[in-house]
């Protein structure tokens, strides 16, 4: 199931719920009897006075075929919004991330609705907002600095407009890299204390397959 602003991509809570009952042809009433509430409650949720309790979460997801992760992944409202430095990581869903080889990550240049689970060497568990997710282990001068060698990488793959500075997953003539991208002029530059790794033009032969959301080194 996918939530109708997954397109929209509108922030808070509430936003969402009033969304997708309007794309599902609902009035709150109709929506208050599915999921067994008041309307008022409905009323309360839209407008961000209120966020639907957890459980009731899952209930509207079902209610309104949209999918749980899309539906918490809004903003709270800001009565409910805590306080602490690390709410917003301990509200992240716990991905179980498919770990895939270096070869296997060539296919999402060609195929970026391929299935990383079919290719799945190991999983790994991270809490991550994203959703389409997989990792795999790197062992590359060129990038030695920023990832030493056998760290494991995890790729978001739904995100292939990475922000200058930031990592990514690439594919140059059909094989894939981890570099940083630079724009104007747009470039993957290497992070090594090597002078040999030249930066390499994006062109027409060079597919951004995903962002690099984390590295774990294991020792």
């Amino acid at each position: 199931m996918a939530g109708p602003s997954e397109t929209e991509n509108r922030g808070s809570i509430g936003e969402r719920v009033r969304v997708a009952r309007k794309a599902a042809g609902l009035s709150q009433a109709d929506l208050a009897e599915r999921i067994g509430v008041s309307q008022p409650a409905i009323a309360t949720w839209e407008s961000g006075v209120h966020d639907p309790r957890r459980v009731v979460m899952a209930k509207l997801a079902d209610a309104l075929s949209i999918s749980h992760e899309w539906l918490t992944a809004g903003a709270r409202s800001p009565s409910e919004a805590d306080s602490q430095a690390a709410a917003a990581y301990l509200r992240r869903p716990v991905r179980h991330v498919p770990v895939i080889s270096f070869d296997s990550a060539a296919v999402f240049a060609a195929d970026p609705n391929a299935d990383p689970h079919q290719m799945a060497e190991d999983y790994i568990s991270v809490t991550a907002s994203a959703a389409l997710l997989f990792a795999l282990f790197l062992d590359d001068a060129a990038v030695e600095q920023a990832f030493p060698k056998g760290s494991l990488v995890v790729i978001d793959y739904g995100d292939r407009w990475p922000a200058d500075g930031n990592y990514c997953l690439a594919a140059v003539g059909g094989k894939p890299i981890v570099r940083r991208i630079r724009r104007n002029p747009s470039r993957l530059e290497a992070s090594s204390k090597q002078d040999e790794f030249a930066s390499i033009d994006i062109d027409k032969g060079t597919e951004i397959i995903g962002c690099v959301r984390a590295s774990i080194r294991f020792h």
